[in-house]
């Protein structure tokens, strides 16, 4: 999502190489490629699995830095500046540092972080027995990545503004940008259109990766804590899980009173529309929730914890409800389901948020905004090349 917002905003502005590593590039994505007028080159890397991951597992914990290094990327980057001469080098993850990093004396290096250490330190906080002191050691390697690598760059663009607060207290002297994704394709992209009665007016619905552990533990929190106070005073409210790869642990959750785990779906915002509610009961993770970039064009009522809303321009009680403690958040929701000019209100505003600060034209503004500073900057021309 954050590569289909901000590649086609690059290509506006400058000649583009993408350099990736991947299994595999799907026929789509390259013909998609070529429609930006950009090029791609591609290192086939397979899944790295077995002895070799815990190989480079233990290295993160050793060095205390969570940022990878293989001799033969090495080699396929290396090859990709001596074909290209790149002016810049935009890295898509901070994970790639480290095969470019010697390059900063002479070219200018941009990261995009896209999240922070915060999420691996919540995953500690939230963690008991021995998988507390592995978590522990994650979040260190995480934070000692940023703090050791992020001073050495000049340049570092972030997916929100609470995430370039973090950076800068890390690194004062980097220019750091902040640049949402916009909506570029996705559940809710044609908009909402005027405002309807949902079809299920007492049901609540959560989407996303149902494999994802934060989604796991919001699903499990949500289900066994929060639903059945909102049960206790309207017994008909209903929770529907939508996201594909439901774990055991979430399919389990179907045998509770008025749970249904449906999983994957093909037509994401027709079952979004069918809610009164879309709730966001986050407790874990980092970054921002891409999630609702599906909710905000269709104009639902969201009610979310602070950690669901952290990153994005979710104000309590003026776009969204923002609630941390499983009495609050059912009473937030019960409020929802009971006052229907509210689901209307916050729908509303949410819909704004959508057409005027994740759309894909403030995006395009901002990415030249950017590039137009840092290739002033090293004397580049706006047509200059740059690799990503």
């Amino acid at each position: 999502m954050r590569m289909a917002s901000l590649l086609p905003a690059m290509a506006r502005v400058a000649t583009l190489r993408i350099a990736c590593i991947a299994p595999a590039v799907p026929q789509e994505t390259a013909q998609w490629v070529r429609r930006l007028g950009a090029t791609i080159a591609h290192f086939p890397r397979p899944p790295v699995r077995g002895m070799r991951l815990w190989g480079e597992r233990a290295r993160m914990l050793a060095t205390g830095s969570n940022l990878v290094w293989r001799k033969a990327e090495q080699r396929f980057f290396a090859a990709q500046r001596h074909e290209v001469a790149p002016h810049l080098v935009w890295l898509e993850t901070p994970y790639l540092l480290r095969y470019a990093l010697s390059w900063r004396a002479t070219l200018p290096l941009v990261v995009d972080y896209w999240g922070t250490s915060g999420g691996a330190r919540r995953d500690y906080q939230h963690a008991r027995g021995l998988r507390r002191l592995w978590e522990w050691l994650r979040w260190r390697a995480a934070l000692g990545g940023e703090r050791r690598y992020a001073r050495l760059l000049p340049y570092l663009v972030t997916v929100s503004s609470l995430d370039a607060a973090h950076f800068r207290a890390l690194t004062p002297e980097s220019r750091i940008w902040a640049i949402p994704n916009g909506r570029f394709g996705g559940a809710g992209e044609a908009g909402a259109g005027a405002w309807e009665p949902p079809p299920n007016p007492q049901q609540l619905i959560m989407t996303g990766d149902l494999g994802y552990r934060p989604n796991v533990d919001a699903a499990q929190y949500f289900a066994r804590q929060i639903l059945p106070l909102i049960q206790a005073r309207r017994p008909e409210a209903r929770l529907r899980l939508v996201g594909r790869d439901p774990l055991p642990a979430v399919l389990a959750l179907a045998r509770l009173p008025g749970v249904e785990v449906q999983g994957y779906v093909p037509d994401l915002a027709a079952a979004i529309r069918q809610a009164a509610v879309y709730i966001l009961p986050m407790r874990l993770g980092s970054g921002i929730r891409s999630k609702l970039f599906d909710v905000f064009p269709l104009g639902k009522p969201i009610v979310s914890t602070t950690v669901g809303a952290e990153g994005l321009e979710l104000v309590h009680n003026q776009n969204c409800l923002i609630a941390d403690t499983a009495e609050e958040f059912a009473r937030a929701c019960l409020y929802v389901l009971e006052h229907e000019a509210e689901q209307r209100r916050l729908g509303a505003q949410a819909q704004r948020l959508a057409l005027e600060v994740y759309s894909q034209a403030n995006v395009e503004r901002l990415v030249a905004a950017a590039l137009g500073e840092m290739l002033q900057a090293g004397a580049c021309s706006p047509e200059s090349r740059w690799g990503v």
